[in-house]
């Protein structure tokens, strides 16, 4: 094996474990919130829902990045994964940097750049399943 699919595998696979991961943390914090029946539930990073819309969105994409990321690592539906990467970082992006979001420190925004960083990462990651088609 070369160096390059060495990579290529590498990146393929940090990005479905990339998504795994987060799949599994916002589906369980979508989980904590309707099993506890906390109301007004409001995150200023997603500024798209409030409320009960917040956590039934949360629950889908969460379980849509466990999905994506396990239809990946079995060679199935590998689109799926590219698309949702796609969408994970520009949701990121755009509630971390874009919004009216504001940090609290230079901690949490270094957190958030991390995790921006390691979203581009695993965007990069999940266009290098496909194979290189060479003329």
């Amino acid at each position: 094996m070369s160096s390059v699919n060495f990579f290529r595998l590498l990146m393929k696979y940090f990005s479905c474990l990339f998504h795994f991961v987060l799949g599994l943390f916002v589906a369980g914090l979508a989980a904590f919130f309707l099993i506890t029946g906390a109301n007004n539930v409001k995150m200023q990073m997603v500024p798209f829902w409030t409320g009960d819309a917040l956590k039934y969105w949360l629950l889908g994409l969460g379980l849509l990045a466990v999905f994506s990321a396990v239809l990946a690592v079995m060679n199935k539906v590998r689109v799926l994964l590219v698309l949702w990467s796609l969408a994970a970082l520009c949701i990121i992006v755009y509630g971390y940097f874009l919004s009216s979001y504001r940090f609290s420190g230079s901690a949490e925004a270094k957190s958030a750049g991390c995790l921006a960083l390691g979203a581009l990462a695993a965007f990069i990651g999940s266009l290098m399943q496909y194979p290189v088609r060479r003329a």
